[in-house]
């Protein structure tokens, strides 16, 4: 049975000589909203949300020219949170094909983010099924959601390879399919934080520095948009590796000489 250090081997050689195409689709699928590993830009914008929250030199932020470009940047998330609603579920069906190409060693490409795009209904419905179920066993404890979660984890590239299946029958299968599995692929997240660690202490001391001797309110938003793309490269490598890493995972559990063999077309 492989463990984590052997999945992190597998997705590293699907990687060879493919890393420029695997960053580039991997920035492409985070504008689209379409990450299928969880998105470690959620705790980045929570530090951000933290450390403003307790200053007073910012009391003011909503008047003025600081309001202004707030409200220019609200307006710039929402509009990008609706657009992500509409084709995220589809470019992340896309997303999960590309990865399946790069763990298999065929010829993964770009345009696999769009190969999906005829779904958008498909997808929607995958990406709100799943977040309503976790949010639903989340309500009973954390625990049990994010338990839940690792048992949908395998939907997209479930409904990627077989796309006969509704939202709810993939995530049905990936249920099936992760019993026995979730701890493993639990591990192999762990198994990232050291990387992840690394990867954010640059925002990390960038943030705090700005915030430090930055008096303005408006040029605190600004710089710190501007800043997270370059403190944040080294998520441009990290993501490709993790979501190759579970694409490599889900291939090994389907694939095992115990699971039979299935027919859904």
């Amino acid at each position: 049975m492989k463990v984590s250090a052997d999945y992190r081997a597998l997705a590293l050689n699907a990687l060879h000589g493919k890393w420029k195409t695997a960053i580039l689709a991997g920035l492409i699928a985070s504008v689209l909203g379409a990450n299928i590993v969880g998105s470690t830009g959620n705790i980045t914008s929570r530090m951000s949300q933290s450390s403003s929250g307790g200053t007073p030199n910012y009391a003011g932020i909503f008047t003025n020219g600081s309001g202004r470009a707030l409200a220019v940047l609200v307006v710039c998330i929402l509009v990008w949170a609706v657009f992500t609603l509409i084709v995220g579920g589809a470019a992340q069906l896309g997303y999960a094909r590309f990865n399946l190409n790069l763990a298999d060693g065929k010829d993964a490409a770009l345009a696999d983010l769009a190969s999906q795009k005829h779904r958008l209904w498909d997808g929607f419905c995958m990406k709100f099924l799943r977040g309503l179920y976790t949010a639903l066993w989340t309500l009973l404890l954390f625990f049990p959601g994010v338990v839940k979660a690792y048992s949908y984890a395998m939907t997209p590239y479930i409904m990627a390879e077989h796309p006969s299946l509704t939202a709810n029958e993939a995530i049905t299968e990936s249920r099936r399919i992760m019993d026995g599995n979730k701890w493993r692929l639990f591990c192999l997240d762990v198994s990232f934080i050291g990387w992840e660690l690394l990867c954010i202490l640059p925002m990390l001391i960038g943030f705090y520095v700005v915030f430090t001797f930055t008096h303005s309110a408006e040029a605190l938003i600004i710089l710190m948009v501007l800043l997270s793309i370059p403190l944040g490269a080294g998520f441009f490598f990290l993501r490709p590796y993790e979501e190759a890493a579970w694409a490599v995972f889900y291939r090994d559990i389907t694939t095992t000489p115990s699971d039979t063999e299935e027919t859904w077309e």
